[in-house]
């Protein structure tokens, strides 16, 4: 029986999911890295961006001009639990039970791990899409009917910070360098003057730069502006206008067997530095500590076994006004 086995004692199995290399490249952990936490509720502090008061200036043995305290937001929120299970059924169970030689036996145990890898990868890809819900959507939605979990948050990005282009960018006369521009203004009045970071977007919307014959005269000059232009030429233009460079999240999220984007196509999002958090909280299962765990799980009727792998993490934005969304489509 698999679980019997020594390798996947759930003390065993636990310290393998924490120490799993990630499956691929998670650009949003970075953004919102992880911050661990005992309490399932928890409170943060929301920084305004506004301007400090200046100090005045004033004579010799004069007092100093008393200022008021800024007021500072404080936000609250609650670690959601994120967990999954695969189950080994009787057939299964019956075909790996007493294998004949090591090499059956090292099979049964590959088997068993690369279930724990895909249930591990789940958890990540989860937690990348509740990063996403906050910083390109500005707002996380989910309801499980049949679980009774109903989530509906609002991250409170400003309504200014939301852009719509004038002039699409699939459209010939688009000027998205412009648009571009502007957007960083929009995010310099928010931020003290502080320029966004970096910029993402899809390749999708990539491509509509590649394409835009604005930017094709910018980097061949008028005479060539039909000639192809890369992602390389692309980045420079941006770097010299003095606009944040750009990352492209492909990346997508699948539930229900259906592959969900974490970006939109049409949708640049503009991001700046120190933004916020990923509070990573604790379970019962991993000791009521913070972290991922594995919680194996032996069934009778009918027979069966089982790997569980969860955390219990939410993303919070300090900074909400430090993220510009720019729709272009």
């Amino acid at each position: 029986m698999p679980l019997h086995l020594d390798e996947f004692g759930k003390e065993q199995l636990t310290g393998y999911v924490q120490n799993i290399p990630p499956a691929r490249e998670y650009l949003l952990k970075n953004i919102l890295p992880i911050e661990r936490t005992y309490d399932m509720q928890f409170a943060y502090n929301v920084i305004d961006g506004a301007y400090s008061e200046a100090a005045s200036i004033t004579g010799w043995n004069a007092s100093a001009p008393l200022r008021d305290k800024p007021t500072l937001a404080r936000m609250y929120g609650e670690i959601a639990k994120i967990q999954h299970e695969e189950k080994l059924d009787e057939y299964e169970l019956l075909k790996f039970n007493r294998p004949r030689s090591d090499a059956e036996r090292a099979q049964v145990i590959e088997y068993v791990y690369n279930m724990t890898d895909r249930l591990s990868e789940g958890v990540d890809d989860r937690e990348e899409s509740l990063r996403a819900a906050a910083i390109y959507e500005g707002e996380l939605h989910y309801e499980d009917k049949e679980n009774d979990v109903k989530i509906d948050v609002v991250f409170d990005i400003p309504a200014g910070n939301k852009i719509t282009v004038t002039t699409k960018w699939d459209q010939a006369t688009a000027k998205p360098l412009s648009d571009l521009q502007a957007a960083v203004k929009q995010f310099q009045s928010k931020n003290n003057r502080k320029k966004p970071i970096v910029m993402h977007m899809t390749s999708a919307t990539e491509a509509l730069l590649l394409q835009n014959e604005q930017i094709s005269v910018q980097i061949n000059g008028e005479a060539n502006k039909g000639r192809l232009v890369t992602s390389q030429q692309m980045q420079n233009v941006i770097t010299s206008l003095g606009l944040p460079p750009y990352a492209i999240n492909d990346d997508v999220i699948v539930e229900n067997g259906v592959e969900k984007p974490l970006l939109p196509d049409g949708r640049i999002v503009l991001i700046g530095a120190d933004i916020g958090k990923t509070f990573l909280g604790p379970t019962v299962e991993n000791n009521y500590e913070p972290g991922k765990f594995a919680q194996p799980e032996i069934f009778t009727n009918p027979p069966g076994q089982g790997i569980i792998i969860g955390e219990a993490a939410f993303p919070a934005l300090t900074r909400p006004q430090a993220i510009v969304h720019l729709n272009v489509l």
